[in-house]
């Protein structure tokens, strides 16, 4: 008995469910289906507007055999207003896009010269950092030749020491080129400053190796 009754509490509570959720069910099912029947009447309610429109527009234009010359000058009139609103169309989108691209170009040239111009800029700067650079190393290279001359002096080895200031001459005036006139005045200062030692080697040593120990200091401070 108490199975039985069990059995129908069960059935009943299963057919109360099947009725209050069967709507919902139905309703997500045809949910999708009812959003495409929306999209295609909206499509051919959009079609019927476009067909409409076109009719218009063959009446308005439309010229019947045996037409009288008015209706046939209202047709004309009316292609021509279509011709002349379509080439106004036509010329302010050309002009549109011609702005556009005179627009662009200019733009495009301004980046390009103020690119270039910064090129020009890091380029003038870095040759002037290697020019920089190879004059000091130029000059470290002097100031080793003459602490080898002084050497040679204290070692009284006159004739290596002759020949080494010829070739510190020599460099010296290659050194010269390209150079401003106040880096070109004090090399040729230095230039003098070897030959009068040079001259001294064999006449007055103390004062030649003092001139050249001098020299060394100087071009220290370049």
């Amino acid at each position: 008995m108490k199975t039985l009754i069990l059995g129908l509490i069960l059935v009943v509570a299963l057919g109360a469910a099947g009725y209050f959720t069967l709507p919902i069910l139905i309703e997500q099912k045809t949910e999708g289906l009812r959003t495409e029947v929306r999209d295609l009447k909206q499509r051919l309610e959009s079609a019927e507007v476009f067909i409409k429109g076109e009719q218009e527009a063959r009446k308005n234009v439309r010229v019947e055999p045996g037409a009288d010359t008015a209706t046939v000058t209202r047709a004309v009139n009316a292609l021509a207003s279509k011709v002349t609103k379509l080439e106004s169309s036509v010329r302010a989108g050309l002009s549109a896009a011609d702005a556009e691209i005179k627009e662009q170009k200019s733009a495009t040239a301004v980046a390009l010269k103020k690119q270039a111009e910064n090129l020009d800029k890091e380029s003038s700067q870095i040759r002037g950092q290697l020019r920089e650079a190879e004059f000091k190393n130029h000059m470290s290279e002097v100031r080793g030749r003459l602490l080898k001359v002084k050497t040679d002096l204290l070692a009284k080895n006159i004739g290596t020491a002759n020949a080494e200031v010829g070739v510190l001459v020599e460099k010296l005036e290659k050194m010269k080129k390209d150079m401003l006139p106040e880096v070109k005045k004090s090399l040729e200062t230095s230039q003098d400053s070897l030959r009068k030692a040079r001259g001294e080697m064999t006449t007055d040593l103390p004062s030649a190796m003092k001139r050249v120990d001098l020299l060394w200091h100087e071009i220290g401070k370049f």
